[in-house]
């Protein structure tokens, strides 16, 4: 499910569940927490890339066959505070992270991608945020986080419509920062990792501390409130007819 290549100085985080195009189940997400642990203890490794293994995604988003089983609010309540808690992880790290993507990058996953520090984007990116379409709610780090990065009304228009955006559109909207050509993926990762090693671990950390502390501060505020939400939302008749739909599609 998690793989890590280390690379000196960095070292590749890899979703590696391509099967189900990197869906976030509760276990990938445990796996994702200790392997941040794992690099976090590792003093040769200075800064992180989030990349996926399938060809065709780096995250669909969290995996909906888990979601369909849940038998109880409770159940419920503990994966959307697991998710928190590991975007929350993420976004703490002290080491630079770079997301690398491409193809389908949808709610939960861009969650990941946008707890990292910097997001590349490959032309086949799509993002989309159509929880809505199951009568779901997002994590609140992933609405906070789209506010910051695009705007109150951009984050709106695109959680309340669940569009989907192609790479062009989602660099002009502020959700990444760059858009690079196929096969200069890796020379534009080499030298962001590169100018980022000039500075020290130390002031690296500082930086990340004091840009994300807001943010930090803001979802751990909403956290609990948004787990009852979305234990809520999971209890309705609704909820379970539009998600067993979905999944009855899904094995068609």
């Amino acid at each position: 499910m998690i793989r890590i290549n280390r690379i000196i100085p960095h070292a590749e985080l890899i979703l590696d569940r391509p099967g189900k195009f990197n869906a976030l189940d509760s276990a990938l997400m445990m796996r994702i927490q200790a392997a941040l642990d794992e690099l976090l203890n590792d003093e040769g490794i200075r800064c992180v890339v989030l990349k996926s293994s399938s060809p065709q995604a780096f995250c669909s988003g969290v995996d909906l066959r888990e979601l369909a089983a849940f038998r109880s609010v409770e159940e419920a309540r503990r994966f959307a505070l697991l998710l928190d808690e590991t975007l929350l992880k993420l976004l703490k790290f002290p080491k630079p992270v770079i997301a690398r993507l491409h193809g389908f990058v949808y709610g939960g996953g861009f969650a990941l991608a946008s707890v990292c520090d910097i997001r590349l984007l490959h032309p086949d990116t799509e993002i989309a945020f159509p929880a809505g379409r199951l009568g779901a709610i997002l994590p609140p780090a992933l609405t906070l986080m789209l506010n910051a990065l695009t705007g109150y009304g951009n984050s709106r228009d695109l959680l309340l419509t669940g569009r989907s955006v192609n790479a062009r559109e989602a660099v002009a909207l502020g959700l990444a920062q760059y858009l690079v050509p196929a096969g200069e993926m890796d020379a534009k990762v080499e030298q962001l990792i590169s100018d980022m090693c000039k500075s020290t671990d130390m002031a690296l950390a500082m930086t990340k501390k004091i840009t994300t502390h807001p943010l930090i501060t803001a979802i751990e505020q909403s956290n609990l409130t948004a787990a009852e939400n979305f234990a809520f939302l999971a209890a309705t008749s609704e909820w379970q007819q539009r998600l067993n739909a979905f999944v009855e599609r899904s094995k068609s």
